[in-house]
C-alpha cells in the first residue's frame, strides 16, 4: 500500500514508506528525503528491483540422485560435491540460449529451486515467454516451473538496527574504564547490551495494540497474542527481534494469508510484512511495526514457546543477577563464535540459556525447579508434562557468595575443561548431567506424536520439556571444539589475573593463545558424533525464500 520511493503523508503525519520514518512535519520529511539514508535506500531499492527483473524463479529442479546418476554415466564416477556444478553447467546450457546469464543461485537449502539472472530484464522475458508458449524442454525429465522473481517487502538499509552500541571495541572500551573493578565493569557492560525498561513496556504496547487492531478486524476469532523468548524473559540483546505466538478461540481457525492481508492494509504503522520459514516450527509470519521500529515475528499457537518463557522468567526472579550472567554470557557467544561460524551452526540464544541455567545447578546456585513434591500446578501440552515450580518462596534461598566475574569464570572453567561434550547432556532436569546414550535409549522407549528421536550432535542441550529434542542438534563439530577452546583460554586468562577485555574476548583474534581448532580430542570412537554435524545453508547471495527477494 505504501511503496512510494519518495516521502509522502500518512494518517496525520508525515511518512517515508522507503525508510518507514515518520516525521512531525513537511519540512523535515524533505530534510530527510535528502539525507545520506534515505537516499542509500531509494538506491538500495532500485537496485534490488533491477535485478529482480532481470532475473527468473525455476523450481521442480532434479534430485541431487539424478544429477550423481547423470554425472556417473557421462564420466564412469562422480565425485561428491560436484553436483552442483553439473547443475549449473546444465542449466547455463539450457537458458543461455536466451540471454547472457549473469549468475545463477541454486537453493542450499533443499536444491529445488535456482534464481537465474540475466543481464537484462528483456532475456528474462524471453525466458519467462517460452516457458509460458510450452517451449521448455524437460530437464532431467521433470517439467520446470518457471516464473518471475518477486520482490518481498522487508527491512530497509536504516531499519536494520545498527550494532554500534554492541561493538566489541566499545564493549572492550567499558572494560578498561573500569578495570580495577570487574563487578561495576561488567554491570555497565550489561547496560550497554540490554534492553531497557522502557523499550520493553514499548513492546508490551506494541503487542496490546496490535492484538487490539487484529480482533477489530477477526471480530470472532478471540486473537490473543502472548510475547515469548528473550524479550519476554528481559535476556535479549538491543537488537533483538520480539516473538509472539498468535493463539484464537476454540474451534476456530484463522487463515495466513487473510492475517498477512490484515497486516499489510489494516494495521496501523505495520509493514514489510513478509513470510519465512521456521524449521521445526512451521512459518514465520514477519514484519516492522514503524510506532515502536521493532520487528515482530508470529507463530501460531506456539504453547510450548510460551511455557519456556514462564519456566524461565520464574529462574530469573530467584535472584535478579542471574538474568545479568546469562546476558554477558549470550553476547559474548555472539562475539566469539558469530566472528567464526555462521549463525546456523552455533548454539543459539536459547540453547546458551539453558547452558548456563544447568552450569548454575550445578554449582548450587539454583535448585532444581522439576522437584515433583513442590509442583502445585500441572501442565500439560500435546500430552508432555510442562510443570515446574511455580512459587520460589518453597525453594531454598539464593546463595550470596558468587559474583558474575566468578560465574563467568566458572562458566568458562565448566564448558572448557569439566563437562564432557562427547558424552554428556545439558540438562535441567534433576540438576545433574544425563548421558547421552541414557537419553537415546529413553527416546526410543518414548511414543508420542509429538516427541521425535534426539538427534545426535557434538554438543547436546536437553530442551527442559521436550526431553527428547536436542536443542543443539545443528552446532558443527568445529564450533563445539573452538567454543571449548575459546572458554579453556578465557578460564586461563582469569586465573592469570589478565585484564576482563582480555579474557571475555580471549580467542576472538587471529594470533589468540590456546585456540587450535583441533578436532581430536572429541573423537573418540566416532559412534557418538555422527549425528547432524553439517548444517544446511539458504541460497547463496541475498536470498531467503524461494523466489522472493529480499
Amino acid at each position: 500500500k505504501h511503496k512510494g520511493r519518495t516521502g509522502k503523508e500518512r494518517g496525520s503525519k508525515f511518512y517515508c514508506s522507503t525508510c518507514n520514518v515518520h516525521c512531525p512535519n513537511e519540512t523535515t520529511l524533505q530534510q530527510h528525503n535528502s539525507g545520506k539514508k534515505h537516499v542509500g535506500n531509494v538506491a538500495n531499492v532500485q537496485r534490488r528491483d533491477k535485478h529482480a527483473l532481470s532475473s527468473v524463479f525455476v523450481g521442480n529442479l532434479p534430485k541431487l540422485a539424478q544429477i550423481r546418476a547423470k554425472i556417473t554415466e557421462e564420466t564412469g564416477g562422480c565425485v561428491e560435491g560436484t553436483e552442483n556444478d553439473k547443475l549449473k553447467s546444465d542449466l547455463t546450457a539450457m537458458f543461455g540460449s536466451y540471454g547472457e546469464i549473469v549468475k545463477i543461485i541454486i537453493d542450499k537449502k533443499h536444491g529445488s529451486y535456482c534464481i537465474i539472472e540475466y543481464k537484462t530484464p528483456g532475456m528474462a522475458q524471453v525466458a519467462l515467454s517460452e516457458y509460458q508458449a510450452g517451449k521448455i524442454q524437460l530437464f532431467y525429465g521433470r517439467k520446470l516451473q518457471i516464473k518471475s522473481r518477486t520482490v518481498t517487502e522487508i527491512k530497509p538499509l536504516c531499519q536494520i538496527r545498527t550494532e554500534s552500541e554492541l561493538d566489541k571495541d566499545n564493549i572492550v572500551a567499558l572494560l578498561e574504564e573500569a578495570e580495577d573493578d570487574p563487578i561495576c565493569a561488567l554491570n555497565m557492560v550489561d547496560a550497554a547490551i540490554s534492553v531497557s525498561d522502557k523499550v520493553r513496556r514499548q513492546h508490551q504496547e506494541a503487542s496490546t495494540r496490535l492484538q487490539t487492531q487484529l480482533n477489530d478486524n477477526f471480530p470472532f476469532y478471540q486473537i490473543v497474542l502472548n510475547l515469548y523468548g528473550s524479550a519476554a524473559t528481559g535476556l535479549a540483546l538491543r537488537d533483538s527481534d520480539l516473538d509472539i505466538s498468535l493463539t484464537v478461540g476454540k474451534e476456530k481457525r484463522l487463515d495466513r494469508d487473510d492475517l498477512i492481508r490484515v497486516l499489510k492494509e489494516k494495521c496501523t504503522g505495520v509493514s514489510h510484512v513478509h513470510v519465512i520459514p521456521a524449521p521445526g516450527q512451521g512459518t514465520i509470519t514477519r514484519f516492522l511495526d514503524g510506532i515502536s521500529n521493532t520487528t515482530f515475528d508470529i507463530l501460531f499457537n506456539n504453547r510450548l514457546g510460551v511455557a519456556n518463557t514462564a519456566l524461565i522468567n520464574t529462574v530469573l526472579s530467584y535472584d535478579v543477577r542471574i538474568a545479568r550472567f546469562i546476558r554477558l554470557v549470550v553476547y559474548w557467544r555472539r562475539v566469539v563464535l558469530g566472528a567464526r561460524f555462521p549463525k546456523q551452526c552455533t548454539p543459539s540464544s536459547y540453547s546458551i540459556t539453558i547452558m548456563c541455567l544447568h552450569f548454575l545447578q550445578h554449582r548450587g546456585v539454583l535448585p532444581d525447579f522439576f522437584q515433583t513434591s513442590l509442583i502445585t500446578e500441572h501442565k500439560m501440552i500435546y500430552d508432555l508434562d510442562c510443570s515446574f515450580v511455580t512459587d520460589i518462596s518453597k525453594l531454598p534461598p539464593a546463595p550470596q557468595d558468587w559474583s558474575i566475574p566468578e560465574l563467568l569464570a566458572g562458566f568458562w572453567s565448566y564448558y572448557g575443561a569439566e563437562f564432557n561434550v562427547e558424552t554428556q547432556v545439558v540438562s535441567m532436569r534433576g540438576g545433574g548431567v544425563l548421558e547421552k546414550s541414557e537419553v537415546e535409549e529413553t527416546c526410543r522407549d518414548t511414543q508420542h506424536h509429538y516427541v521425535t528421536l534426539f538427534k545426535p550432535s557434538p554438543l547436546a542441550v536437553q530442551d527442559p520439556f521436550v526431553p527428547t529434542h536436542n536443542l543443539t542438534h545443528n552446532v558443527s563439530l568445529e564450533c563445539v571444539v573452538f567454543f571449548r577452546d575459546v572458554c579453556r583460554s578465557a578460564s586461563s586468562n582469569w586465573s592469570k589475573g589478565a585484564p576482563l577485555y582480555t579474557w571475555m574476548f580471549s580467542g576472538i583474534s587471529g594470533n589468540s593463545a590456546g585456540i587450535s581448532g583441533d578436532t581430536s580430542s572429541l573423537q573418540g570412537d566416532g559412534s557418538s558424533l555422527q549425528g547432524d554435524n553439517n548444517v544446511s545453508m539458504e541460497a547463496e547471495g541475498e536470498e531467503e525464500d524461494g523466489n522472493k527477494t529480499p
